[in-house]
């Protein structure tokens, strides 16, 4: 469905230093998908996958995988319904994201802020404590006992997107890597 959109390319574009206007931009930004890596690590185990995350408004689709496509996971998701469907599983349904990752992996992840932090800006509703660097782009944030570090970017139309970011809170690290953005229209 959303191979059917128009994409946006990847342009070495101006960054918008204006923070105020730039946050304007980032958070009316509501139809993307990105692919790249994640690494999780708690104080248990660690593990990484590949990951593809479509968002359309509301509704979003996270593909995971890891090498040579094992253990494919596919997790959707709208508002009061979240699916996560496993390879040889039968899915999983929950009201909130929230509740399907603390149902399945007993982790406290706030999965709604993190379509927010993912563009780089800070999720509506609880305050938060931004850190910029010259250009004013987030190089840290800490909102809902969450550090989430902004470590690369890349320029995307006339905003700079995230391509590396860790979201920390012990015990659980998550770590982006290598983020490919397409902007959808």
């Amino acid at each position: 469905m959303l191979a059917a959109c128009a994409t946006s390319p990847r342009m070495d574009a101006p960054i918008n230093d204006d923070w105020a206007q730039r946050m304007e931009v980032l958070e009316a930004m509501t139809l993307w998908e990105f692919t790249g890596r994640i690494g999780v690590r708690d104080d248990r185990e660690s593990h990484s996958s590949r990951i593809r995350w479509q968002q359309r408004g509301d509704d979003y689709v996270i593909n995971l995988w890891g090498a040579l496509n094992a253990g494919a996971t596919e997790i959707t998701g709208e508002p009061g319904r979240v699916v996560l469907q496993q390879e040889g599983k039968d899915p999983l349904m929950a009201d909130t994201p929230e509740q399907l990752v603390y149902e399945q992996l007993g982790y406290e992840l706030p999965v709604a802020q993190l379509s927010y932090w993912i563009k780089g800006i800070p999720a509506p509703g609880a305050s938060s404590e931004p850190a910029f660097d010259i250009d004013n782009r987030l190089i840290s944030l800490q909102q809902s006992g969450w550090q989430v570090e902004y470590l690369g970017y890349t320029n995307y139309e006339t905003e700079s997107l995230p391509t590396r970011i860790r979201i920390q809170k012990a015990p659980l690290r998550l770590d982006f890597v290598r983020l490919d953005w397409t902007l959808l229209q």
